[in-house]
C-alpha cells in the first residue's frame, strides 16, 4: 500500500508516518521546506515539496490513501487558521477528485479535532457525533469548516473524518508544559471545579485512524477517537509527577491569573506575528469544566479501543521528553 500522508514533520503525522511504515506501507510526505523534514529525518519516507506535489505523483504514481494531519493549531486571525485548515484541506481534496487519483483512492481521512464539536455541557455529558457541533474558538470553527468541506466531496471521494480528543505523546508541544511542571514538583490546574477531558495517547491515536481508514464501513462516517475513561485534569497533572517520580503540590491557578496570562499572549503574538499557546480564544476553551466525547461509535462500528494504560503512556512520554531534552 501507498499512502499521503501531510503533517508528517509534526507530531501526529510523525507517529502516523512510523506505524506505516512498520506495516509495510510506501509512504509520501509533502514537505513546505525540503532542507528540513523535522520528526520524520532519517525515516525512510519519499518527501516531496508542497508545491509540486501533483507533478510528482504523476512521475511516482497515485497513491491509496490520504492521511490529511497537516493543519494550524495556532493562529492569530481566523484568516490563518482558515487558509491552513480549510482552504489546504480543500485543495488536496479537489486535487484527488480528480484523473486519474479518483479511480485509484480507497479513502481520504481527514483528522480533524473535538474542537469542532465543542465542549460537553456542565455535567459532563460525553458528547456524540449526532451531537450538533458548537465550536468555542476559531481553530474549532476552521476544523468544522474543514469538515464541512470534507462531507461535501462525498460520492466523489470515499472520505471519512476522525476527531481527537486531547492527545499527549512523544514529540507533542501542548501537554510538555504539565511534564515541565511536573519536574518542578508542580501540579498546577485551573482552580475551581474539577474539569474533566477526554485525552488519548498518540499512539493510540494512530491506530484507530488506521482502523478508520481501512474500514469499508467508516466510509462517510465521522469518529471521536478518545480513551473510554476521562481524566480530571488536576489529577492527571498529579500522576504525570508521580510517574515521573516527583512528589508534586497541586497548584491551583485562577482563572483571572490565567485570563492575564493570555492577553500577554496575545500581545506577544502581535508582536512577533506568531500565536502563543496562551490566549484568549484558548482561555474561553480551558474555562469549561468538561470536554468530554464518546468514543462508542467507533467501537461498534470499528471494534477499536485505547488501549494503552495511562501510567504506561506517561511514562514512554516521559521517557521522550527526557531523552531529548524536552524536560
Amino acid at each position: 500500500m501507498k499512502a499521503l500522508v501531510t503533517g508528517a514533520t509534526g507530531f501526529i503525522g510523525s507517529h502516523m508516518a512510523e506505524l506505516l511504515l512498520a506495516d509495510g506501507w510506501d509512504v509520501v510526505c509533502p514537505v513546505r521546506n525540503m532542507g528540513t523534514h523535522g520528526h520524520v529525518e532519517g525515516l525512510p519516507v519519499c518527501c516531496v515539496p508542497v508545491s509540486e506535489l501533483e507533478a510528482q505523483l504523476r512521475k511516482q504514481g497515485p497513491v491509496d490513501y490520504v492521511f490529511h494531519i497537516a493543519g494550524a493549531t495556532r493562529a492569530t486571525t481566523y484568516q490563518g487558521y482558515r487558509a491552513a485548515n480549510v482552504e489546504m484541506t480543500r485543495s488536496l481534496l479537489e486535487l484527488f477528485a480528480r484523473d486519474p487519483w479518483k479511480h485509484v483512492l480507497k479513502r481520504f481521512i481527514l483528522v480533524s479535532s473535538q474542537a469542532a464539536a465543542g465542549p460537553s455541557d456542565e455535567q459532563g455529558t460525553p458528547v456524540t457525533e449526532a451531537d450538533p457541533p458548537s465550536p468555542l474558538s476559531l481553530y474549532g470553527r476552521s476544523k468544522l469548516e474543514a469538515e464541512e468541506v470534507a462531507l461535501s466531496f462525498r460520492g466523489r471521494l470515499p472520505v471519512t473524518i476522525v476527531r481527537p480528543s486531547t492527545v499527549f505523546g512523544p514529540r507533542d508541544r501542548d501537554v510538555l508544559g504539565v511534564f515541565k511542571a511536573a519536574r518542578l514538583r508542580l501540579a498546577p490546574y485551573i482552580s475551581g471545579p474539577a474539569r474533566r477531558v477526554s485525552i488519548i495517547y498518540v499512539e493510540d491515536l494512530t491506530h484507530g485512524i488506521l482502523v478508520a481508514a481501512l474500514s469499508a464501513r467508516a466510509e462517510g462516517r465521522t469518529y471521536f477517537l478518545a480513551n473510554s475513561d476521562p481524566v480530571v485534569w488536576r489529577e492527571f497533572a498529579l500522576d504525570v509527577a508521580r510517574v515521573m517520580g516527583c512528589k508534586a503540590l497541586a497548584l491551583p491557578v485562577p482563572l483571572s491569573a490565567m485570563k492575564v496570562a493570555t492577553i500577554v499572549g496575545e500581545i506577544a503574538g502581535r508582536l512577533t506575528g506568531s500565536a502563543k499557546l496562551l490566549r484568549p480564544e484558548k482561555l474561553e476553551e480551558m474555562r469549561q469544566l468538561a470536554w468530554i466525547c464518546s468514543a462508542d461509535r467507533a467501537f461498534r462500528e470499528l471494534n477499536w479501543k485505547a488501549c494503552t494504560p495511562l501510567d504506561q503512556a506517561i511514562a514512554k512520554t516521559s521517557r521522550w521528553y527526557k531523552t531529548h531534552g524536552w524536560v
